[in-house]
């Protein structure tokens, strides 16, 4: 009866030792995730910026040889943007809601995920435990 106590013991301390081990990978997988994308995001953004930067003064300096002005392409292309501005400004409220729901959405989609993997290595864990008990009881009889 003892050596069935120290068995499952034994087995409880590997299931807590193998969930405390699977949180930190967690843990670590989610700060580099977070990092890489960042890096990424960062990256990205900066490249995006200066290519939009270089496309519409391409453009400004296009209109201004159709329109034989100096400044008249630039005028245009300035005023484009802040028209956008000011879309921005007075639709910031739809638009802070639009982004709160899709990052919520996202948010939850990958919490569901995780809580689905989570669910999967317990289950693992739990009937690899269950497997070691039935060997040991087996072998005690």
């Amino acid at each position: 009866m003892l050596e069935k106590i120290e068995e499952i013991r034994e087995s409880l301390f590997k299931y807590l030792e193998a969930r405390i081990e699977l949180f930190k990978l967690e843990t670590r997988n989610r700060v580099e995730d977070g990092v890489v994308q960042g890096v990424h995001g960062i990256v990205l953004g900066f490249l995006a910026t200066i290519t939009t930067i270089f496309l519409f003064s391409l453009l400004a300096a296009y209109l201004n040889e159709v329109l034989d002005s100096r400044y008249l392409g630039f005028l245009i292309v300035a005023g484009f943007f802040l028209v956008l501005t000011l879309i921005w400004v007075f639709a910031k409220n739809s638009i802070e809601g639009m982004l709160r729901k899709t990052a919520y959405n996202l948010i939850k989609n990958r919490q569901e995920k995780k809580a689905e993997e989570k669910t999967e290595v317990v289950q693992d864990l739990m009937n690899q435990t269950r497997e070691s008990l039935s060997q040991s009881t087996s072998m005690n009889k």
